[in-house]
């Protein structure tokens, strides 16, 4: 596999290429700026791309193309960071805190083309939701209607759309849509 790393810390780039060398990966290039990055994906053109989040010019996710297969390496579990790599494409999202064998394992997951987006281990119900909320947002992504989910958790309609804003407001969203994927990039619910 072709890769090439984008972070602007020296020494998490030269970890990265020895830890990748020693697993048999190819690094055909680093960059540490979005700038460099644009040319190394011009020139190299990869099969594997493994990007920080904050570059000194700009976001790594600007980087990002369904062309190539991304991973987001970073330090922080910024969610909306987090649910930005999800929706742009993005293969993984990977905390610098996870040992080197994560990265090499989701490598090889998307090497043989069986790997879906993965999110860090975050906490499970860091929105503060109550648990009849995660039942609701369980069978949000079903597309039913607030009567029929009330159906099917034996409450009355007011009580699930009462529970529908409550969401909204702690996830900080407007729609379904954007509870589910918030919900899912913070594995309150499965894909």
């Amino acid at each position: 596999m072709l890769v090439l790393i984008i972070d602007d810390h020296e020494l998490i780039r030269k970890g990265l290429v020895q830890a990748l060398q020693t697993a048999g990966h190819n690094i055909v290039g680093e960059a540490r700026t979005v700038a460099e990055a644009r040319a190394q994906l011009l020139f190299t053109q990869p099969d594997l791309v493994i990007v920080d989040v904050n570059l000194p010019d700009g976001s790594g996710l600007d980087l990002i193309t369904p062309l190539t297969k991304f991973i987001v390496l970073t330090l922080g579990d910024d969610p909306g960071s987090l649910q930005l790599a999800h929706q742009r494409g993005a293969a993984a999202y990977v905390l610098k805190g996870e040992p080197v064998s994560h990265l090499l394992s989701i490598m090889d997951q998307l090497d043989n083309s069986t790997y879906h987006f993965s999110t860090p281990a975050l906490p499970v119900n860091r929105f503060d939701l109550t648990q009849r909320e995660l039942d609701v947002i369980q069978i949000l992504q079903m597309g039913w209607s607030a009567k029929e989910m009330a159906a099917h958790l034996f409450l009355s309609e007011a009580t699930v759309k009462s529970h529908l804003a409550s969401i909204y407001r702690k996830l900080e969203v407007k729609n379904r849509t954007q509870a589910i994927m918030v919900a899912l990039a913070n594995r309150l619910i499965a894909e």
